[in-house]
């Protein structure tokens, strides 16, 4: 089954998961945490897209910049929230990036829909609850109504 991962435009279109990462990305020439940071976010993306839901029962490992072991589980369960999932990174000084997705299939193809994002602060953060419940209404409404958020021409190029 091949994996592919896509980011969902709000009614105004903007795909405030895929905007924060750019905006994560834009801070990394003048701050180093960020700059690990925004690549662990993206050499995830890369070990999400090539495992798919399999992340759930593996560790990501890499390497700091410096050399350094990282290992972290990059996709869990949202408890509270079933069936959405969250994208995991840490990293220390530049907080905890967060994304909340579901998986939707077509024939072979899993798609992994990144909803909203945060970077938290700390372990327990209001503004990942409100993504949270937020997310699970857009999930509820895309299950109800799938066209409205993705378009599925030409999806049978990746069967």
């Amino acid at each position: 089954m091949r994996t592919i991962i896509e980011f969902l435009p709000d009614e105004s279109g903007d795909e405030q998961a895929l905007s924060l990462i750019h905006d994560i990305r834009s801070k990394i020439d003048s701050d180093e945490d960020m700059k690990q940071l925004f690549i662990f976010i993206m050499r995830g993306l890369e070990f999400l897209e090539g495992h798919g839901l399999g992340a759930l029962n593996e560790y990501f490992i890499d390497e700091t910049e410096d050399g350094f072991p990282y290992t972290i589980r990059l996709v869990k369960e949202l408890r509270n929230h079933v069936p959405l999932l969250e994208f995991r990174v840490n990293w220390k000084n530049a907080g905890a990036f967060r994304c909340v997705f579901f998986e939707h299939r077509v024939g072979d193809l899993q798609v992994l829909l990144m909803i909203k994002a945060v970077l938290k602060q700390a372990t327990y953060s209001p503004e990942f609850e409100k993504i949270a419940l937020e997310s699970e209404s857009i999930y509820k409404d895309f299950v109800k109504n799938p066209e409205k958020y993705i378009n599925f021409q030409g999806v049978d190029q990746y069967e």
